[in-house]
Parts: structure tokens; C-alpha cells; sequence
């Protein structure tokens, strides 16, 4: 990639950043915020989905401003449930209680609601990720691409999926973005981890042990817990 579609990508994501902010707390406006959180997501995309880049700096800027600007959309809407990741990518964050079985989130709406349950639907900004092998997906992208840790273990037992995230070099988000998404390592790890098995994921938990984070999913038959 060219420095100057480089910089472009930089400028897209300040862009992004400063539109879903003066569109949320200033205008009021959901779909502009939307908006500026999409173009804040493809920037971060561009720029992490290569590798040894002298702007992986400002990349891990970026998708700090994306943990930002989404745990003031999880504050506002006063989400306190761990969210489901589908096997699309994307992450479902429960507002009244339980998903509804076999409800899935759109990349199109922040917000959906059906059978009188609402939610809302997080893209995240994964570069493409391909179903395979589940530890080398995400050493290869929390690792390799992003520079987010030293090392990524996997492991399951029966439903239930552990990852290990050995030292994260990521800042700390909010306690409301770890406590319905994870930590942004976690974040985006269950998100590439959905799509590299092919099935959603229920954060169960996590928990720091010395330098690492690890957490527990559950593997889910549909979109809703079941």
C-alpha cells in the first residue's frame, strides 16, 4: 500500500471519529454517529490488514477511538448483558434480556428489535478472516497484524472455548466495553474466532491471570443463548 492511500486511511479514521462524536452528543443523530463509526471500522481494516506497516501505531490508535466511541453507544443505551459473536463477524449486544433463538444482527442497523427484544449490532473492524484453524486465525491477527500481544492460545472443551491473550498492549476501555464486550483484545479475538470456526460465541467471562487475559465462550446452536 502506497503512502498516500496510507494517509488517506488515516484520514478517513480521524474523519470517522470526529463525525460520531459531534453527530452523537452534538446533533443528536444516531444514523450520522453510525456512520462515522463505519468509516472509523473500514480505516482500521485498511490499515491492519497489512503487516510490518510504519502506521500499526496509529492503527491501535484507531481501534482505541472505535472502543471509545462504541462503549459511549453501550453507556447510552444502558447495555449491561455479555454480547453473542456470530459467525459473520459481527457481535450482537442484547438490551431487555435474552436474543431471541435464531435472530441474527445486520451490519446495515445499529439497532433492531424483534418479538420485543432489541439489540444492538457492532461491526467490527476485523481484517478478512477465513474459516480454518482457530489459534493460527487469531496469532495471525491480534499477533502478526495488530501488535495487540506476544502470544494467543486456544482451547476447547465440550461448548465451551478458552483463549489465552498473553500480555495485551492495548490500553485499558471502559468497564461497561469490557463487561458486555471484553477487553478489545477479547473483542476483536471473538469475533475472528466466530468467523475461523464457523459458529456464533456467548462471552461467558474473562479474567486476568499475571500478564494475560483469558476468557471463556460458548459455543451457541443459533443466534439467540437457547
Amino acid at each position: 500500500m502506497s503512502p498516500k492511500a496510507k494517509l488517506i486511511a488515516v484520514a478517513l479514521g480521524v474523519w470517522g471519529a470526529a463525525l460520531a462524536a459531534y453527530s452523537y452528543w452534538v446533533l443528536g443523530s444516531v444514523p450520522l454517529a453510525a456512520l462515522g463509526v463505519g468509516a472509523l471500522i473500514v480505516s482500521a481494516s485498511i490499515l491492519s490488514t497489512y503487516e510490518e506497516t510504519p502506521y500499526s501505531e496509529a492503527a491501535k490508535a484507531l481501534l482505541e477511538a472505535y472502543a471509545v466511541n462504541v462503549a459511549r453507544l453501550l453507556e447510552e443505551f444502558g447495555a449491561s448483558e455479555p454480547a453473542l459473536y456470530t459467525r459473520e463477524g459481527l457481535a450482537a449486544v442484547p438490551l431487555n434480556g435474552r436474543l431471541p433463538e435464531g435472530v441474527k444482527p445486520s451490519p446495515e442497523r445499529l439497532l433492531a428489535g424483534v418479538r420485543g427484544s432489541y439489540f444492538l449490532s457492532i461491526a467490527l473492524p476485523n481484517p478478512l478472516i477465513e474459516a480454518g484453524d482457530p489459534e493460527a486465525a487469531l496469532s495471525s491477527l491480534l499477533v502478526d497484524t495488530l501488535g495487540l500481544c506476544d502470544r494467543v492460545r486456544v482451547a476447547r472443551a465440550g461448548d465451551r472455548v478458552v483463549v489465552e491473550i498473553a500480555k495485551p498492549k492495548a490500553q485499558s476501555t471502559s468497564a461497561r466495553f469490557e463487561s458486555v464486550l471484553g477487553p478489545l483484545p477479547v473483542h476483536l479475538a471473538a469475533s475472528a474466532l466466530a468467523v475461523a470456526m464457523g459458529a456464533d460465541l456467548k462471552l461467558e467471562g474473562w479474567r486476568r491471570e499475571g500478564s494475560s487475559i483469558v476468557a471463556v465462550l460458548r459455543v451457541v446452536g443459533g443466534a439467540g443463548e437457547g
